[in-house]
């Protein structure tokens, strides 16, 4: 039985696909976006975050550390990120949880049994999402759609596309609908942003189209970032795009309003985030982007999601 390496167990969500749903959170990414929502996810080794408020200083850590690599000071607890070894001693040693562990291991098997504890709120429409990271960055992400398919539950894949074009057809075959991530149309721009150019991203799309277009559901999810994403050129060129693709392929386009809620997870890290204060899209910003992308057609259900501020907020 295969393993994979876990962050999160999310329950009873909303966003991450249709009707309420399980969302379980995965180690691992390819890209290094440098407006990553969820920092700890992008290294495959366990990691450990910090928070603060809800230390006690009662100094009980560094002693558990292995590599002596944890220590305590004036501001409270330092650790050494590169002589970490995710091993999660020290988390163990903290009675309040002001350590907390990032990356455990879980067995394929057990792991789905654990994610449809819930399956009774799923109604006709949830089900079980797998998201990041990268979702298939990790190989045993097929064997636990497997299983999660013989056990009849509705399944859903996030996956930003960079990942070997094997590992995603397999996934396809145990898979009812890909979420999958379109952030940047030009190359050049992506590589600066991500990483990565996104050469590797498209072709993978036009594989997730042609199994949309035969049967499955997919649906393509655009970031909204403030200077970064959030450009008519780039939108209209991703509009172009998904408009070559199999007529009906696509069942929506949805545009994701950026939020600056994970810059406590940076802090937990030790890391600085150039987006930290960035503020919420307007609701008008928002719908302009809307309307630019529903101009090119590409999709009959183009929309915009998630939390912005209001002209009185402004």
């Amino acid at each position: 039985m295969s393993t994979v390496t876990i962050l999160d167990i999310q329950r009873m969500s909303s966003e991450d696909g249709p009707g309420l749903r399980t969302t379980v959170f995965l180690k691992g990414c390819p890209l290094a976006c440098r407006w990553c929502h969820n920092p700890e996810s992008i290294a495959l080794q366990g990691q450990v975050l910090w928070h603060p408020a809800r230390c006690i200083g009662c100094k009980s850590c560094p002693a558990a550390c292995p590599r002596m690599g944890l220590h305590f000071g004036e501001d409270g607890v330092t650790i050494e990120r590169p002589r970490c070894l995710g091993c999660f001693a020290c988390c163990e040693a903290c009675p309040t949880g002001a350590l907390e562990p990032k990356g455990r291991a879980w067995d394929c098997g057990k792991l789905c049994r654990e994610l449809l504890k819930d399956r009774a709120y799923f109604g006709p429409e949830g089900g079980v999402t797998i998201s990041g990271g990268e979702a298939l960055m990790q190989e045993g992400t097929v064997e636990l759609l497997r299983l999660l398919k013989e056990q009849g539950a509705q399944t859903a894949l996030d996956t930003c596309g960079l990942v070997p074009e094997d590992r995603l057809s397999r996934a396809l075959e145990h898979t009812d609908l890909v979420l999958y991530d379109v952030k940047i149309a030009d190359s050049a721009a992506h590589k600066e942003w991500t990483g990565v150019g996104n050469e590797k991203i498209l072709e993978n799309l036009r594989r997730a189209a042609d199994w949309a277009a035969a049967g499955g559901r997919l649906w393509v999810r655009t970031p909204m970032i403030p200077g970064a994403t959030d450009t008519e050129e780039n939108i209209t060129a991703i509009g172009a795009i998904l408009a070559a693709l199999p007529k009906g392929a696509i069942e929506r386009w949805e545009l994701c309003a950026f939020n600056n809620l994970c810059a406590s997870k940076y802090e937990s890290l030790g890391q600085r985030w150039e987006f930290a204060a960035a503020p919420l899209m307007a609701r008008e910003r928002m719908e302009a982007l809307a309307a630019v992308a529903q101009a090119t057609n590409a999709c009959e259900d183009t929309r915009w999601t998630g939390a912005v501020r209001t002209a009185a907020q402004n």
